[in-house]
């Protein structure tokens, strides 16, 4: 899509720019990996995000280079290039619209290029890339750029970016702003959705490698033979890959910690993937069933656990007490979060 002598020149371009802070919105896990990295590679950061507490304290490590603002405004007008990494559409669309980014990315540059990172609908990327260029008159660019990382791979700068726009020289830049920083790029085209299709693609691999893992282990533990042993064995002959091994590891054990992605986000994804598919006219069965199963976690309280806590209704369905497992991979999480409490909670309050 870009060459990569143009790619160069635009690094140097960066570079050159060394003194103007890039802006992040959305300081989690996620967002605050990428804020340093940047930082490791030359840039000032300008940072924001609603839990203010947090932004500070990520900014007190390297105040030089690293300053808290107090909304998106500020950030934009400060920064003509700008890094979202949020939660979902709905979060997104608001700091896009309701917060003021496009608006003030539009009006304060003469050129400026907004990079989604966040994991939402390849509609709502495609209605942000128009959102720019009718606020702007062609000014300020959109470019998709997901994730795929959870946030220790990302703090050791291993992460891969699904990047799609629709105007290449924004995309060469993001580009020359990410690789350097944070870890490869894959580029997918002028639609700005399809870095996003692809991402969503993902998404569903990892969700159905964690439900497989789950039955697989299920089958050979009701049979008497290791689960681990059994992870062991395939995870280092034919499903040797990092997925399968990452993974294995938290089905086969049933160490389903918080600290990487959250299982209500899995929740999200799939739906997504859903979604798109009905828009394509694509049949996802596995994928209903994929819902069908987060859902019945969350309603079990299991929202704020890993993902892979998914897999925890295979061993359950197989007559198999998983209670201490549960205990064991809640102790970190906060009391409202802990599975009792939050499924509490969502009794009659799905919405």
């Amino acid at each position: 899509f870009f060459s990569a002598r143009r790619r160069e020149m635009l690094g140097k371009t960066i570079q050159a720019l060394g003194t103007r802070p890039v802006g992040v919105i959305g300081i989690g896990k996620m967002g605050e990996n990428i804020a340093k990295n940047l930082v490791a590679a030359g840039h000032k950061v300008s940072m924001f995000d609603i839990d203010k507490a947090n932004v500070d304290r990520v900014a007190a490590e390297n105040p030089s280079k690293m300053t808290s603002a107090g909304s998106v405004v500020e950030v934009a007008e400060a920064c003509h290039s700008v890094i979202t990494m949020l939660p979902n559409d709905k979060v997104l669309n608001n700091v896009c619209h309701d917060s003021g980014l496009i608006e003030t990315l539009s009006k304060a540059h003469e050129d400026s290029v907004h990079i989604s990172c966040s994991t939402v609908s390849p509609y709502t990327s495609r209605e942000l890339s128009e959102a720019h260029e009718k606020a702007s008159g062609g000014s300020s660019k959109y470019v998709a750029a997901p994730v795929f990382a959870r946030p220790d791979g990302l703090a050791l700068q291993q992460a891969s970016f699904t990047m799609s726009s629709a105007c290449g020289d924004a995309m060469a830049f993001a580009t020359a702003l990410l690789e350097p920083s944070n870890g490869k790029v894959f580029p997918f085209g002028s639609d700005p959705g399809a870095g996003n299709v692809t991402k969503l693609c993902g998404n569903f691999l990892i969700a159905t490698t964690i439900e497989s893992l789950a039955e697989s282990l299920a089958l050979a533990e009701a049979n008497g033979v290791d689960r681990v042993a059994v992870k062991d064995m395939l995870t280092s002959t034919i499903f040797d890959c990092l997925i399968y091994k990452g993974y294995g590891q938290r089905v086969s054990e049933r160490d389903h910690q918080p600290g990487g992605f959250a299982l209500e986000l899995g929740l999200k994804d799939v739906s997504l993937v859903l979604d798109t598919a009905h828009k394509s006219g694509v049949a996802m069965p596995f994928g209903s069933v994929m819902k069908d199963n987060f859902t019945a976690a969350m309603s079990k309280g299991r929202e704020g656990l890993d993902w892979s806590a998914l897999a925890l209704h295979a061993s359950e369905n197989a007559g198999v007490d998983v209670s201490e497992a549960i205990k064991e991979s809640a102790k970190g999480l906060p009391d409202h979060l802990k599975p009792e409490a939050a499924a509490e909670r969502r009794r009659g309050h799905w919405v």
